[in-house]
């Protein structure tokens, strides 16, 4: 009975999800994905394996059958890169996703993306070994599914951070972690963190920069106004397209009248057509008599600080 009670605990020990670990009830590889770079060499078991390694070794995943939780892995390629000559070796270049999905509140799915991506020489210029070729690729790989669990990581940590800790990683040196910050904030829509997020229009990557634009449209803030106006003097037509439609959104006397000056006097014609297109969305919603009340300059009551 002692004996048998020993292993009972034991075996309670090992399926004990440690403190802030996810668990993962199953991986899943996507095979047509794999057929289809064979460059790889991996089939979908020994790829399967590599992915456990990869999460797991984050500390912050563990592999539960019983958990909802799943984790599928996409390569979207793996490819030699052929550099100029003289600019560098041959290099064995892995592209992929992983997508966590997760039950969430009144029975919802959530949906997790992160990619990955890995590049190791392949020495082809001193070899050629296709074993040697096959080990670079191999190498890049594991480094793509390591880039892409940490990515999984940081926005599942995202979600859990206080205001003040997501709004200190917006100034992280990796733009992935301002991303996941951004996006956190924006679906908090706490209109104090809105200077915070202004900050990061000027952001070096677009990606992020444009991240910022979308949240503070979530957040409704009427401050961002003026700043969304002086980035479009600073960015290329495609992208202040994008900004027009992120005024319309926001609305109000300053925004109209921006994209009523653009819509006549724009030089560049994808800039004209998209603030006409704006401006008649925004006096659409200015119209709706049962439209919610519009975000005031400055945001009242501006909630808690981060």
């Amino acid at each position: 009975m002692r004996l048998f009670s020993t292993a009972l605990l034991l075996a309670l020990a090992c399926n004990r999800v440690p403190p802030g670990a996810v668990p993962v009830g199953s991986l899943a590889v996507s095979e047509a994905n794999l057929a289809g770079n064979p460059e790889l060499g991996i089939a979908a078991e020994g790829a399967r394996r590599e992915l456990s390694r990869a999460v797991e070794s984050t500390g912050k995943f563990v592999l539960r059958p019983e958990a909802p939780a799943r984790i599928r892995l996409a390569i979207e390629s793996a490819r030699r890169m052929s550099l100029p000559t003289g600019a560098g070796p041959e290099l064995a270049s892995v592209e992929l996703t992983l997508e966590l999905t997760s039950p969430s509140g009144a029975g919802e799915i959530e949906k997790t993306l992160s990619e990955g991506s890995g590049r190791v020489p392949t020495d082809a210029e001193t070899s050629t070994d296709a074993e040697a070729r096959l080990s670079a690729f191999r190498s890049a790989f594991r480094a793509a599914l390591e880039d892409a669990s940490r990515g999984l990581v940081w926005q599942v940590e995202s979600r859990k951070k206080t205001d003040r800790e997501l709004t200190q990683d917006l100034t992280a040196e990796d733009p992935r972690l301002r991303d996941y910050a951004i996006r956190a904030l924006a679906d908090r829509r706490n209109p104090a963190v809105v200077p915070q997020l202004l900050n990061r229009l000027s952001d070096e990557n677009p990606v992020v920069a444009l991240r910022a634009v979308g949240a503070l449209v979530a957040i409704g803030d009427r401050r961002a106004v003026d700043p969304l106006i002086e980035m479009t003097r600073k960015t290329k037509p495609q992208v202040t397209a994008q900004i027009l439609y992120a005024l319309a959104s926001l609305g109000g006397p300053t925004a109209e009248a921006y994209l009523y000056t653009l819509e006549s006097g724009a030089p560049d014609d994808e800039v004209r057509r998209a603030a006409t297109e704006a401006l008649l969305e925004l006096r659409r919603k200015s119209s709706e008599p049962t439209a919610r009340r519009s975000p005031t300059e400055p945001h009242p009551g501006g909630g808690g600080h981060p």
